[in-house]
């Protein structure tokens, strides 16, 4: 019995590591062929960009140029570039229109008092 556990524990983790994401992204890439509607920018898993101008059961057909035309399955389409993109906690940038305006300085525009701005670094050769 106690040699059966390691065998377990290995199973457990390979499903919860490998397996379970894996369902997960099944699952979204149907939920996305599913929601293709006519007129949306999509990219193909061969990174073509296109607009879906027909949909006919599993044929997409995208204009990838004026006048050009490509049919590919439906299970070809990788990603919809015109839906919104979640938006982030924090992106890592600041958003400008929330810079706020720095309060008046209480310190006098000549702090030292002698009518001359300060002085920079010197150099000396």
């Amino acid at each position: 019995m106690a040699a059966l556990l390691p065998i377990v524990l290995l199973f457990f983790v390979v499903y919860a590591v490998m397996i379970r994401p894996q369902q997960r992204r099944a699952r979204e890439h149907q939920a996305l062929m599913a929601a293709v509607q006519v007129g949306e920018e999509v990219m193909t898993t061969a990174g073509i960009f296109g607009r879906v101008t027909d949909l006919d059961g599993d044929v997409v057909s995208i204009e990838i140029s004026p006048g050009v035309v490509m049919r590919v399955a439906r299970a070809a389409i990788g990603r919809r570039m015109t839906q919104e993109p979640e938006p982030d906690e924090h992106d890592g940038f600041d958003d400008p229109t929330e810079i706020e305006e720095a309060p008046p300085s209480d310190l006098p525009d000549d702090p030292w008092g002698n009518g001359e701005p300060p002085a920079g670094p010197t150099s000396q050769a």
